[in-house]
């Protein structure tokens, strides 16, 4: 009889452990599924890339497609100007005159920026005066200046950057043209990104591989003056260090960052969105998944998963 109740006791246990790793798959899927849960039945389309640093998604909520990118193109300027000050190519306290008018990327016709579309009002009042290279830099991803933006792609030239995002191995990012050259777009010059892509170039970024460590560690520092704060930072403890960048055109909210947890981890995210017939309420989504994903992280152990994209 005893030789029985050990089988029945083996079999009990060979049954326990079988539905552990049966259950474990489902553990690991839990942030993927809370977040397609989030975004199910919701108006718009939304794709989501989260990860902890240097470790493969736990979040690739249709990631792999191509979505306006809207104001985060001015990563990739950024990274260029810091390209060509590593190379000696660009000072940082070299002046550009501020200008509104700007040669379209096809063709012979030029065409001038909105101010009222634009975010950054201040470098308006400046225009036929210098401003230091570095001060552009800065206003283009912290105050989002469509302006400052232009006069540092006309200084830098479309064709350098796409060097650099060459050098660099990006991918899943496509940058085609100054901010309101409509000329350009309507020949199908865009700036396009999937979540993956820029998820990457924050992975990257976050490692020191984006130019060199120093110049990676200068561009996160202006990336945590972000003054538009409205999509991850919502979802986050008060006080919760982010380095990010956001971007909106109609029906289209977009930030990509770096979370930094309490106990010096960092994580990844990065949620883009399209066909919002309600921004607002495509704002509040957004929260929730930064919520979600925060709490997720900030909760699970210091091993992550397999390195990897």
């Amino acid at each position: 009889m005893s030789g029985i109740f050990a089988m029945l006791r083996r079999g009990v246990m060979t049954a326990t452990v079988g539905l552990v790793c049966a259950a474990a798959p489902v553990q690991a899927a839990t942030l993927a599924q809370d977040v397609a849960k989030t975004v199910s039945g919701q108006p718009g389309s939304f794709a989501v890339y989260a990860a902890m640093s240097g470790q493969r998604p736990q979040v690739c909520l249709n990631c792999t497609d191509y979505i306006n990118a809207a104001s985060t193109m001015k990563l990739f300027v950024m990274d260029a100007a810091y390209d060509m000050f590593t190379r000696g190519t660009l000072q940082p306290q070299e002046t550009i005159v501020v200008h509104n008018r700007f040669h379209s990327l096809v063709g012979t016709r030029s065409f001038s920026l909105e101010q009222k579309e634009d975010s950054y009002d201040p470098l308006y009042a400046q225009i036929g005066r210098p401003v230091t290279v570095s001060e552009l830099v800065r206003v283009m991803i912290q105050y989002s200046s469509n302006l400052a933006t232009n006069l540092m792609v006309e200084r830098i030239g479309v064709p350098y950057i796409h060097a650099v995002m060459h050098a660099q191995h990006l991918k899943g990012v496509r940058f085609g043209r100054m901010i309101e050259d409509y000329d350009a777009n309507d020949k199908g010059i865009r700036n396009e990104m999937t979540a993956k892509g820029l998820g990457m170039f924050m992975q990257k970024l976050d490692q020191g591989k984006i130019v060199g460590p120093a110049q990676s560690a200068a561009m996160i520092d202006i990336l945590r003056g972000q003054t538009f704060n409205d999509m991850i930072p919502p979802g986050l403890p008060p006080g919760t260090p982010v380095a990010h960048k956001t971007g909106w055109v109609d029906g289209v909210r977009n930030d990509a960052g770096i979370v930094f947890l309490p106990d010096g981890r960092h994580y990844i995210l990065v949620m883009l969105t399209k066909s919002l017939p309600d921004e607002a309420a495509g704002i509040r989504v957004l929260n929730g998944i930064s919520r979600q994903v925060y709490g997720h992280f900030a909760a699970s152990p210091a091993m992550g998963a397999p390195k990897g994209g």
